[in-house]
């Protein structure tokens, strides 16, 4: 979720990225994220155009939903937990991670760890999106993040100091980050190794989409779908798995699904990941973080305006 530039905002960066930061790193465990979030949902109700654009793209893909007003609300803290998740990474440890996240289908990664076989968590972005990624990092798994570079906005000095400081507090992830944007031998080496990549299968966060995507129908609407997470599998001998996470009570709740089958063409490839995608957004709609983006010339390639 993009909101423009203004003084207002820098001014808000100022306080946010300052004493609201320090603030929250004393606080105890988790309290970072419930913070954030009743920040985000405090947000959502001055944000009215924003809150209205998110609405009518919403309608896009639940066009007999009732209550999406409400659903448009919810999305904004989801928003600020992943936007201020990197106030979390450094306390986020071997002792202290199960304050933060709850993780469901962990078996499967020591069932791989078991057999020397890396894994491909494809993940979409909801929630704190590299919330789990930090709890795996920490239990001392050999975790790696393909990332998609930042958002290709101009911004204020204040913009790019905010920018700047979260690719610090970043360098605190106890995991090897690889930029999308270059060659993939170093991920697929490491998958070969027995580690874990975690790469998108929505968006990629940043302005550009990465690698190849072929069309295909997400929550009715035609998306182009990331074949990267079948191919590394592939290339990396490894398992392919799905992860999201969400909102559980007071803290959040990581799902690693059951091994999927890596399929051996790209078509195939990109039935899968949508579906996947497909299934998940349905369920739990309320934590992705691209909803401003569903839409002609964003994540769709061309659809029907809602009425």
């Amino acid at each position: 979720m993009i909101i423009g530039e203004s003084p207002l905002k820098d001014a808000y960066r100022l306080v946010v990225w300052g004493p609201w930061r320090w603030a929250l790193e004393r606080s105890p465990h988790g309290w970072e994220f419930r913070a954030n979030r009743r920040l985000g949902s405090l947000a959502g109700r001055f944000s009215r155009g924003t809150r209205a654009h998110v609405e009518r793209n919403l309608r896009r893909a639940f066009p007999d939903r009732p209550c999406i007003e409400a659903l448009a609300a919810s999305t904004f803290a989801a928003h600020f937990a992943n936007q201020y998740c990197s106030f979390a990474f450094g306390r986020v440890t071997a002792d202290s991670w199960p304050r933060y996240l709850r993780i469901e289908g962990l078996e499967q990664i020591e069932d791989a760890r078991g057999t020397g076989q890396g894994v491909v968590l494809m993940h979409p972005h909801m929630g704190p999106a590299q919330l789990p990624l930090a709890a795996l990092g920490a239990m001392g798994f050999d975790t790696h993040q393909i990332g998609g570079g930042h958002v290709e906005l101009e911004k204020s000095a204040t913009g790019e100091w905010a920018t700047r400081l979260r690719g610090e507090l970043e360098q605190r992830l106890r995991v090897t980050l690889h930029d999308g944007t270059g060659f993939l031998r170093a991920p697929v080496r490491a998958l070969r190794g027995g580690a874990l990549v975690l790469t998108a299968c929505d968006g990629t966060g940043g302005g550009k989409e990465l690698g190849r995507r072929l069309v295909r129908s997400v929550l009715g609407q035609p998306m182009g779908v990331p074949v990267t997470p079948v191919w590394l599998a592939r290339h990396g001998n490894a398992r392919l798995h799905g992860l999201y996470c969400v909102r559980d009570g007071a803290a959040h709740r990581a799902v690693i699904g059951p091994r999927l089958e890596v399929p051996a063409s790209d078509e195939a490839a990109a039935d899968l990941v949508a579906a996947w995608l497909d299934g998940v957004l349905r369920a739990h709609p309320e934590e992705w973080l691209f909803w401003d983006q569903f839409q002609p010339g964003g994540l769709l390639e061309h659809a029907e305006e809602a009425s």
